[in-house]
């Protein structure tokens, strides 16, 4: 504002400064009152998530979003982490190497303090970021390369896929199935499954008839399915995504071949999912999938996870790998506590402390922290069963081989334990 007269200029700048300061003395009353009688609330942690929301296998982003939203459930409903409650934070990768780096920086603006994913077809893209960007991941997943990874910021609460395999090949041969053909798509997840499971197979006395790579988004593949089944096989060990298998799987049903056992991924296990519906009217009697977990565990973990899976989705009817991404968040919550620090790299240096023995087995949240809090060493045992990290930050863990009822509802045919597995791994030598 410009004056007219230099004395009223003053005046009114004498009058503005009384007033200012007046103003400044009843603000500074009123935030002494404040702060008196209120303490400000601790700010809420990110947990990110880069999970599929698009793409062809967009059906995963409902996987990680449940078992997240259940392991945040159960830390903020019992006290939070050093007096800070979590929320959530998503990004979208398509399933796509090309877009999980944008996905993932995309997600650092909102500062997490740690992140769960992507899952195996996206994780080899962004892997060396977390360390330099200060965030611990528990990436989702058995991609086999990742058997003797050595990213120290990177963890991994689900069994490889080169035990998978192993537990495939078990089953079929418990069956009498010594006769298999693999009909796998082209991805490098699918592609690691091969060759332990041709291993393990033949380590017990099994015989694989045709190895048949799919290129994804064909019209059809009869000319594969034909040769895949040319030595009329007992069973047929697969993994593709969910489109090419519903191409696939109606071919196949036109041709004849679904009344042949398949044993798939732990991609086709989800109940009522849309592997098992592609498959058609003879899912409930040929269809199997191998999914890593152990339903009893310690402490009551399982059935406590299937509580807070009740609470939060209102049924106990779980979807794959849930049980993978809560003790994921579980265990990030307790490696805090025990650093008394939601610093990355203060409580990255404690998550195989909380997790590995030895030390006193728990399996839920509140008995853990309790156990720190009386300094007590304690050994986490999740809903996922063993989450035991080894030197490459991988976990060892028995597996469900899940079929369906004529719902599509789960149905445990088998399961194939820890001993299992390391006494093929004795076969082959």
């Amino acid at each position: 504002m410009k004056f007219t007269s230099k004395l009223g200029g003053r005046r009114r700048g004498a009058s503005a400064m009384l007033v200012l300061a007046m103003v400044t003395s009843m603000a500074g009353v009123g935030l002494s009152a404040g702060s008196a009688n209120a303490s400000p609330k601790p700010s809420k942690l990110v947990v990110g998530g880069i999970f599929p929301f698009t793409g062809t296998k967009s059906l995963l982003s409902s996987w990680g979003t449940h078992g997240v939203a259940v392991g945040i459930y159960e830390i903020n409903h019992n006290g939070g982490v050093l007096g800070h409650q979590l929320k959530s934070v998503y990004v979208d990768d398509a399933a796509d190497s090309v877009d999980a780096l944008p996905a993932f920086r995309k997600l650092e603006l909102s500062h997490p303090t740690v992140i769960v994913g992507p899952f195996s077809p996206t994780i080899e893209a962004v892997i060396g970021q977390f360390k330099p960007n200060n965030v611990v991941d528990f990436m989702v997943g058995g991609l086999t390369t990742l058997d003797n990874m050595h990213f120290p910021y990177v963890f991994r609460t689900s069994s490889s896929d080169s035990n998978e395999s192993i537990a495939m090949a078990q089953y079929a041969i418990s069956k009498g199935w010594k006769t298999a053909s693999l009909i796998f798509d082209n991805s490098a997840n699918s592609q690691g499954f091969i060759a332990p499971l041709e291993a393990a197979f033949k380590a017990l006395g099994g015989t694989i008839q045709q190895n048949i790579t799919l290129t994804p988004g064909q019209a059809s593949y009869s000319s594969e399915l034909t040769s895949a089944f040319a030595g009329k096989p007992q069973v047929i060990f697969d993994s593709m995504d969910s489109q090419t298998a519903a191409t696939l799987f109606t071919d196949g049903q036109q041709l004849g071949y679904m009344t042949t056992p398949w044993i798939g991924d732990d991609l086709q296990s989800a109940p009522q999912g849309t592997y098992a519906k592609s498959f058609g009217p003879t899912a409930s009697t040929d269809l199997t999938a191998a999914l890593p977990a152990t339903p009893t565990t310690a402490d009551g973990a399982y059935n406590h996870f299937l509580a807070d899976y009740q609470s939060v989705w209102r049924t106990t009817t779980i979807l794959p790998t849930t049980f993978n991404e809560y003790d994921s968040i579980v265990i990030a919550a307790l490696a805090m506590t025990l650093a008394k620090s939601t610093n990355p790299k203060k409580w990255v240096g404690d998550v195989m402390k909380v997790s590995d023995p030895p030390g006193t087995v728990c399996g839920t949240y509140a008995t853990c922290v309790r156990l720190i809090k009386a300094h007590k060493k304690i050994n986490y045992n999740g809903a996922s069963g063993n989450d035991d990290f080894n030197k490459f930050h991988n976990v060892f863990s028995g597996f469900q081989m899940q079929g369906f009822d004529s719902s599509l509802n789960n149905v445990t045919r088998a399961y194939i334990t820890p001993a299992q597995l390391a006494a093929v791994v004795a076969k082959e030598g």
